[in-house]
């Protein structure tokens, strides 16, 4: 049995080393040398295939050197890993083999500073120092830079895309004297209605090292807006280092419009609007009806798209005076009977939709205009006297909101008719309710008045007489 198994043992020894000397020395085959199934080029190189690479046909007593071919391809512009196959054939015999070949970038970015580091925040933020990074693959990283303080050094270090970096770091030192910004939302002094509700405008605050450092800011004071009064609210807000900026807003809360017919106040603001209705009267209406604040009027009549506002008008309280009906200089300022028809026509027009007769006027460019002597010199000394004969009464204005030329700006206007109001005298304003910004002005006016203490009244054939030097 024993002898059996011997047998069997070397009968296959024999075999398998038959196989062996027929594969290496008498089977033909073909064979790549030098072959490495991995290879790494730098990104942007020039990859160059492997010439020590050998396909040969044979066994291993002999192979003859034989052609093949590459397939696939390496792209240096982008990293990556890439596979080429190495591929021979001979007497219907192939053979295949496969390479790896991976594209890496290993330069690292460049990191560029300039600047001086003598004012740099605790939390490194720094005043005057500039810094970029370009990579050669990734391009612009200078979103990538990171920094951080440690040991009164500030250290800068970028990363790309394939875990390079580069580091500067700097002695610098660490200082914070800067005062944050704190703004008001709309002006520092606001006027609102006595029993309205007050809500605060808001404000931001910003630090030079914090950054935004609103949610810090803290509002000391109260308005009560049940009661008439100036109130003080103070607005104060600290950065890390304890640097503090505070900030005052006033609230002054007045009273509606306490305007009585039959009484003037010593402190009376007398608004008046020429050349109307127009596009915005609608708008300025409601303004005034907000404030129950008065105002005249004096209206032309050439536009009778807006005529149902004369009736608004009169019906709210306010007077609807008479300016001219075409507002046509060259017209109405040719002779007395064409000035006194144009002004008949328009007071006609009143009576139509205010069931009144108006008394009250306002000459085109006022009584002291210049303009009409090119039509008829010596007109307006005529036009003054004979109106009042009559018994009309003409206004002019002792406040120009400078609304008819000077300016289109409404903050402007604000400034030109608060800065002229003037306490014990008439104050009578020359506005225009044809145009948007004098509209937009108007509430802020009002605003400023009532808070003082004023009264806005219409003009009446009982108001203190305004007249202007007539020019010739």
């Amino acid at each position: 049995m024993r002898n059996k198994q011997l047998l069997i043992i070397l009968f296959f020894s024999i075999l398998l080393l038959g196989i062996l000397v027929y594969v290496n020395y008498f089977d033909r085959q073909i064979y790549f040398k030098n072959f490495k199934s991995y290879d790494k080029v730098e990104i942007f190189s020039d990859y160059k295939e492997d010439n020590k690479v050998i396909a040969c046909y044979g066994n291993n007593l002999n192979c003859s050197r034989i052609k093949y071919k590459i397939q696939g391809r390496v792209n240096t512009k982008k990293l990556g890993v890439y596979t080429l196959t190495y591929s021979a054939k001979k007497n219907k015999k192939i053979a295949r083999i496969k390479k790896k070949v991976e594209v890496v970038d290993t330069t690292s970015p460049e990191l560029n500073i300039s600047g001086t580091f003598d004012n740099v925040c605790p939390n490194g933020k720094t005043n005057g120092v500039t810094y970029e990074s370009i990579d050669n693959y990734d391009g612009d990283i200078t979103s990538n830079i990171k920094y951080k303080i440690k040991n009164n050094k500030i250290i800068y270090k970028v990363t790309d895309s394939s875990g390079n970096s580069t580091k500067k770091e700097f002695d610098v030192i660490i200082k914070d004297e800067e005062k944050p910004t704190l703004i008001l939302n709309e002006e520092s002094t606001l006027y609102i209605s006595e029993g309205s509700n007050y809500n605060e405008p808001g404000y931001v605050a910003i630090d030079n090292c914090d950054g935004n450092i609103t949610e810090q800011v803290i509002v000391t004071g109260k308005v009560d807006t049940s009661k008439k009064g100036t109130y003080e609210l103070t607005y104060s807000v600290k950065d890390s280092l304890g640097n503090e900026t505070v900030v005052k807003r006033i609230v002054k809360v007045f009273p509606k419009n306490n305007y009585k017919p039959g009484i003037i106040s010593e402190k009376t603001i007398y608004l008046t609007f020429d050349d109307g209705p127009g596009a915005h009267t609608a708008r300025l209406l409601d303004i005034l009806k907000k404030y129950d604040a008065k105002a005249t009027f004096f209206v032309t009549g050439y536009n009778d798209k807006y005529n149902e506002l004369l009736t608004r008008e009169d019906n709210e309280g306010h007077t609807v005076g008479l300016h001219s009906y075409t507002h046509n200089y060259a017209n109405i300022y040719s002779s007395i009977d064409a000035y006194m028809e144009d002004l008949l026509k328009i007071q006609s027009k009143v009576r139509q939709y205010t069931k009144k007769d108006s008394w009250i006027i306002r000459f085109p460019g006022g009584s002291s205009n210049t303009v009409s002597r090119k039509y008829r010199m010596g007109i307006m000394g005529e036009l003054t006297q004979k109106v009042e004969e009559i018994g009309f009464r003409y206004f002019d204005w002792t406040i120009a909101s400078g609304d008819a030329g000077s300016t289109k700006d409404s903050n402007k206007i604000i400034e030109n008719v608060t800065a002229g109001i003037k306490e014990n005298e008439v104050n009578v304003v020359l506005m225009h309710d044809i145009k948007s910004y004098t509209v937009d002005a108007v509430e802020k006016i009002i605003e400023f008045g009532l808070a003082n203490g004023y009264t806005f009244a219409p003009i009446t054939m009982d108001s203190p007489i305004v007249h202007q030097r007539v020019n010739n």
